[in-house]
C-alpha cells in the first residue's frame, strides 16, 4: 500500500466519521452545525466549572485521602515493624501519623473511602464528558473549515454531470 493510498484511506475514514457525526446529531445545514457548536461550547464551559468544583473538594480533603491511602498501603509495614523487623521505622511512623489524622477528622474511614471513590468517579466522568465535547467541537470545526471546498467539489461534479447529460442528448 502506497503512502498516498494510506493518506486517502485516512481521509475517507475521517469523512465517514464526520458524516456519521452529522447524521447522529441531525445536522444538515451550516446553521445547524453552528448552533450545535455553540451549545457544545456552553456545555464544555459548564463541565469545566464542574470539574473545578470537584478538584477543589478533592484538594480540601487531600490530607484525609492521603492518610486513608497511607493506612491501607502501610498496614503491612506496620505489621512487620511490630514483629521486630528493622528498617520499617519510617513506614511505621507514617502509618501512625495517618491513623492519627483519620482519628482526628471524626469521619469513619469507610465513609471517607466511599466519599473519595465517589468524588474520583465523578471527576473521571466529567473528564470523559469534556473529552467527548472537545471531540465534537473538533469535528464541527473541521466540517466548517471543509465546507467551502466540499461545495466547490459538489458544484464541479454537478457541472460535469450536466455536461455529460447535454452531451448524450445531442447524439
Amino acid at each position: 500500500m502506497t503512502a498516498q493510498m494510506r493518506k486517502d484511506i485516512m481521509r475517507s475514514e475521517r469523512y465517514q466519521e464526520q458524516f456519521v457525526f452529522l447524521r447522529e446529531n441531525g445536522l444538515s445545514t451550516q446553521g445547524d452545525v453552528a448552533t450545535f457548536q455553540a451549545s457544545t461550547e456552553e456545555m464544555l464551559t459548564s463541565l469545566t466549572k464542574q470539574r473545578t468544583i470537584l478538584n477543589v473538594k478533592k484538594k480540601k480533603r487531600r490530607k484525609l485521602y492521603t492518610a486513608l491511602t497511607d493506612v491501607a498501603a502501610l498496614s503491612q509495614a506496620k505489621a512487620l515493624y511490630e514483629e521486630g523487623l528493622s528498617g520499617m521505622e519510617a513506614e511505621f511512623s507514617r502509618y501512625m501519623e495517618a491513623v492519627a489524622v483519620l482519628e482526628q477528622c471524626g469521619i469513619p474511614p469507610e465513609r471517607l473511602a466511599e466519599e473519595k471513590a465517589e468524588l474520583y468517579e465523578q471527576l473521571a466522568q466529567v473528564n470523559r464528558d469534556i473529552r467527548a465535547a472537545r471531540k465534537r467541537l473538533e469535528l464541527c470545526s473541521e466540517i466548517q473549515n471543509q465546507q467551502p471546498q466540499m461545495e466547490r467539489t459538489i458544484e464541479r461534479i454537478e457541472s460535469r454531470g450536466q455536461e455529460n447529460h447535454i452531451g448524450h442528448r445531442g447524439r
